[in-house]
């Protein structure tokens, strides 16, 4: 069985580090949520607590009797409670008297202790504990069958009448009164909300993981795309310079082997040396012009440029190929006003180039026409040539590194693939637009969409 690319590895690790910063995150979330809800959980069981023991106590203050101690008296007064010594059979009923059997037993116990903590009455069930004063208001208690508690704890006060009408009345520190509420149900329900998050969390986990690999493709594609840009670039590269090192290495080959005495011989190989040679210089030349178009651009170097200029400067310069070619070259409109903001010398590699594969593709008696005029914010070149046109397919790759639609007559003009590729390169490094038109027979027409320098555009308004 093959072993995966370098690519799909490289998916591979990419979701595998979407999925675990997901999965951190859910994680996380899921046990926040799960921390708030039974802290309002806790809370809640914490008021019903306080509320129940303040309302005990509000009701018992007034009938206490004097001393705490297990009595008739005191067992008059709670008669759901039972004293310490006596059976304490559980109620055979929950419907009461009196206020303090509101208490479920089965979630709730209730104890009454002396000022020692002695315990001198309790309801059926709660737990039994040596004599010791209470401690902390809140406490956890293991009740029978090691059931869990939580225990409030407050002082019990009993209601003192004054000896002599009009005095205040007086409270005095009668004991301490217990209530104890059952965690089973809250136990139950953490469970409930643990499984239930630990549940969600993995479900979100899986779609998380379907959605990291989907993602990891997503952010794969142009590197994968650029991969195999550069592999081919890379293929492309190789046998272009392996071409002009072949013919040189065969032609020294050759005049090693045949030692001519012959001058014109001796001529001849150097003519052909010294072509590859610039051949290989050019294509050098450009790779490196490539390699920087496509690197950080410096913004110092940007000043305004007169696209106008540009063109009629090389349409003189270019006339003399034009005319070897037999071809006509012819300028309509040209502004002087279209300023871009840009790399002079780019621009004008950018203009050369679409003259100079215009003047190859077409054909003698042909015609080349340039067109420059303005379109709202932006300059427009236009090349048009009466050639042999690019086919449907070509367009969709005329801008790739080294294609070309017709690569024996580009050799034989001496071009090294890359002139539309560093067209392309600097129309995006001046934040511009390149299209190409053609019916794939006869004639192209090359589109360059420049944004202009906002003194040319504030100009252009002004008109």
């Amino acid at each position: 069985m093959a072993s995966p690319g370098p690519m799909s590895r490289s998916r591979l690790r990419l979701a595998a580090v979407y999925l675990l910063v997901i999965g951190v995150i859910l994680y996380g979330a899921g046990l926040g949520m799960f921390g708030l809800l039974m802290r309002s959980n806790w809370s809640a069981l914490e008021r019903e607590v306080e509320t129940l023991a303040g309302t005990l106590h509000d009701s018992l203050k007034p009938l206490l009797p004097l001393e705490a101690r297990p009595s008739t008296q005191l067992a008059a007064v709670l008669p759901g409670l039972c004293l310490v010594g006596d059976p304490c059979p559980l109620p055979p009923s929950l419907v009461p008297r009196h206020a303090v059997s509101i208490t479920d037993p089965e979630r709730f116990y209730l104890r009454l202790l002396d000022p020692r903590g002695v315990l001198i009455a309790h309801s059926p069930g709660s737990p039994t504990t040596k004599a010791e004063r209470p401690g902390p208001a809140w406490s956890m208690v293991a009740g029978p069958g090691g059931e869990r508690f939580l225990q409030y704890s407050i002082h019990l006060h009993r209601s003192h009448t004054p000896a002599r009408a009009g005095a205040d009345p007086t409270e005095l520190n009668w004991g301490y009164l217990q209530i104890g509420r059952s965690l089973r149900g809250l136990d139950a329900e953490r469970e409930r909300l643990w499984w239930t998050t630990q549940t969600i969390v993995v479900l979100a986990l899986l779609v998380a993981g379907l959605a990291s690999w989907w993602l990891s493709g997503l952010a794969m594609g142009p590197l994968l795309a650029a991969y195999r840009q550069q592999e081919q670039f890379t293929a492309d590269a190789a046998h272009e310079l392996r071409a002009p090192l072949a013919n040189l290495l065969a032609v020294v080959e050759a005049h090693k082997s045949q030692l001519s005495a012959d001058p014109m011989a001796g001529e001849q190989t150097l003519a052909v040396v010294y072509k590859q040679g610039q051949r290989l210089s050019r294509l050098i030349t450009d790779l490196l012009l490539l390699a920087r178009l496509e690197g950080p651009e410096a913004a110092a170097a940007r000043q305004p440029c007169s696209l106008a200029q540009i063109v009629r400067d090389l349409l003189e310069e270019t006339s003399e190929a034009a005319s070897i070619a037999e071809v006509r070259l012819r300028l309509q409109g040209g502004d002087d006003n279209l300023n871009v903001l840009g790399v002079e010398l780019e621009l004008y590699r950018l203009v050369s180039n679409l003259l100079l594969n215009a003047i190859h593709y077409t054909l003698p008696g042909g015609e080349v026409v340039l067109s420059l005029r303005r379109d709202g914010s932006h300059g427009l070149l236009e090349v048009q040539d009466s050639g042999i046109g690019i086919t449907a397919a070509d367009q969709q790759r005329i801008f790739d590194r080294f294609f070309r639609s017709d690569p024996g007559r580009s050799r034989q003009q001496g071009g090294t693939g890359l002139g539309l590729s560093i067209v392309a390169a600097i129309v995006r490094r001046h934040r511009g637009a390149i299209t190409v038109r053609s019916d794939g027979h006869s004639g192209s027409r090359f589109t360059v969409t420049l944004p202009l320098e906002a003194s040319s555009q504030g100009l252009s308004a002004s008109r």
